[in-house]
């Protein structure tokens, strides 16, 4: 009886030990495949980094354009009131009432990648609300 229990603890350490030292290489594989992985990924950030001295250039440009037009009067966004008049309308006129039953309190601009089932959901609750 006693062997039989010994035999069964070297049998169980055994196989513990072989699925430790097995993880262990594994993490040591993982960590290989990584870092080789990631050597190309390196050698694409410096080619970004000399492109993007590149776009600093273009960029500077588009500040002097965008400042020539701000002297000119041309404004780039919408007021925040004039963009709250429009949609208040859109929405008085999509629902056939007037625009004095209606308050917008706060605007939020849906993200396009959100998915359908989101947008769904809340033009389901917006058309509960009213």
């Amino acid at each position: 009886m006693l062997e039989k229990l010994l035999i069964s603890l070297k049998v169980t350490v055994l196989g513990m030990g072989i699925v430790f030292i097995a993880l262990i290489a594994l993490i040591y594989i993982i960590e290989l495949v990584n870092k080789v992985l990631n050597a190309g990924q390196q050698k694409n950030k410096k080619d970004i980094k000399f492109a993007d001295k590149d776009n600093n250039k273009l960029d500077s440009a588009s500040v002097e354009l965008s400042e020539t037009t701000a002297n000119e009067g041309i404004q780039a966004e919408p007021d925040e009131e004039e963009l709250i008049a429009v949609i208040t309308a859109a929405i008085a006129s999509s629902l056939n009432r007037s625009t004095h039953d209606i308050v917008v309190r706060s605007v939020k601009r849906i993200p396009y990648n959100s998915p359908v089932w989101n947008i769904a959901g809340r033009n389901q609750q917006i058309a509960e609300r009213l």
